[in-house]
């Protein structure tokens, strides 16, 4: 009886390890794809500022060169 208890505790254990080696697989995926959906929130903002400070840098030029001719 012991020795089926061991046994069953060791059949259980291997079910564990897999189940944890997968989620540590899944864990580092899933941080991957976060890490790549996080810059892209980012690299609208970038482009965005961009695009602002450049459409009042070109109507603050336009603006003096229509003041200057």
């Amino acid at each position: 009886m012991a020795e089926r208890t061991v046994t069953e505790i060791l059949e259980a254990l291997a079910r564990i390890e897999t189940n944890v080696k997968t989620i540590a697989e899944n864990g580092a995926d899933h941080e991957a794809r976060l890490r790549l959906l996080e810059q892209k929130s980012g690299k609208r903002w970038e482009s965005l500022s961009l695009a602002a400070i450049t459409a009042a840098l070109v109507g603050l030029v336009g603006f003096a060169m229509g003041k200057l001719f």
